[in-house]
C-alpha cells in the first residue's frame, strides 16, 4: 500500500474518532466519493453518510469536522490545547510522521475553507506537540509512593510547559527516556526569560535536582526541579584516556570487588 493511501486512511480514521471524542455513539461513515490517481498530486474526496439510511447526520458531521479541524490547527501551530483529544489525534501523528519521511506535502481541505498544508516544518512541530502531550499524560500517572528527592543527569530537548508552569522536555541519560522536567518559580527566574531558554539549553546536559516522580512501571516520569547545574560536553583524547590509572595498583578482580562493594580486607 502506498504512503499516499495510508495518509488517506489515517486521516479518515481521525475523522471517525473525532465523532466519538466526546463519548458520542458513532452515527457517521466516511465514504470515498472521488479520487484522482492518474497524476500527482494524489487527490481523494470523502463525504459523511449516515449509518442509518433514514437519519440525517448534518449536525454530527459538522461537529466531527470542527473537532478534527481544531485539532489539526492546534497541533500544526504547536499548541497543547485542552480541546485536543489525544486518542483522536494518534492517527494524525502517523500522517505527520510520513510528512517527515517521504511524503513532501499533504493538503487537507474541509468544505470550502482554507486548506491545511502539512509540510516537514509544521509536521515536526505537530509530532513534538503530540509527544509532549503524551509525556504530560504519563507524568500525571504518578505513584506517590515512589517520589524520591535526588538528582538526575539529562539532555535538554526543548522548552515546553506543564499545566501552565515552565518546563523542559529532557532525555534521561541512563534510560534514554523522554521525561518532563518542571521548573520551580525560583529556578525559572534564575534561568531568565523563557524565550531564551532554547538558545541556552537545547542540546545541553544538565544535572537537575529536586523531586523525582516514578510511574507504576518504576520508570522516571517527571522531575520537579529546584536546581539545575550545567554539565558541558568535554572533548577527551584517546591518549588522555590511556593515561588514566583506573586500577590504582589493584588487580582487575580486586577492582571489580571494590565496585560491587565487597570487603577487600
Amino acid at each position: 500500500m502506498s504512503d499516499a493511501m495510508r495518509q488517506v486512511l489515517d486521516i479518515v480514521e481521525a475523522l471517525e474518532r473525532a465523532e466519538t471524542a466526546e463519548g458520542e455513539k458513532r452515527q457517521i461513515v466516511w465514504r470515498l466519493t472521488e479520487a484522482h490517481t492518474n497524476s500527482p498530486p494524489f487527490t481523494v474526496t470523502v463525504e459523511a453518510f449516515s449509518i442509518d439510511p433514514e437519519a440525517f447526520v448534518g449536525r454530527e458531521a459538522t461537529q466531527a469536522t470542527t473537532t478534527f479541524e481544531d485539532t489539526i490547527k492546534d497541533l500544526l501551530e504547536g499548541r497543547k490545547s485542552d480541546r485536543i483529544n489525544y486518542d483522536m489525534a494518534l492517527p494524525l501523528k502517523q500522517v505527520f510522521q510520513r510528512n517527515l519521511n517521504g511524503v513532501g506535502r499533504t493538503e487537507i481541505k474541509i468544505d470550502d475553507k482554507e486548506p491545511f498544508n502539512v509540510v516537514p516544518s509544521n509536521a515536526r512541530t505537530a509530532v513534538h506537540t503530540l509527544e509532549q502531550i503524551q509525556l504530560d499524560r504519563d507524568a500525571a500517572i504518578i505513584d506517590c509512593r515512589r517520589t524520591e528527592f535526588g538528582s538526575v543527569e539529562v539532555e535538554v530537548q526543548r522548552v515546553t510547559s506543564w499545566h501552565g508552569k515552565p518546563a523542559l522536555t529532557v532525555i534521561e541519560r541512563l534510560s534514554r527516556d523522554k521525561i518532563t522536567c518542571v521548573l520551580s518559580a525560583e529556578l525559572a527566574e534564575e534561568l531568565g526569560p523563557s524565550h531564551k531558554w532554547g538558545e541556552a539549553w537545547e542540546g545541553q546536559r544538565l544535572l537537575v535536582s529536586g523531586a523525582l516522580h516514578y510511574g507504576p512501571d518504576g520508570s522516571l516520569k517527571k522531575v520537579d526541579a529546584e536546581t539545575a547545574e550545567d554539565m558541558p560536553w568535554t572533548n577527551v583524547s584517546i591518549s588522555d584516556l590511556r593515561d588514566i590509572d583506573i586500577l590504582q595498583g589493584r588487580s582487575v578482580q580486586e577492582h571489580l570487588r571494590l565496585l560491587r562493594g565487597d570487603d577487600l580486607g
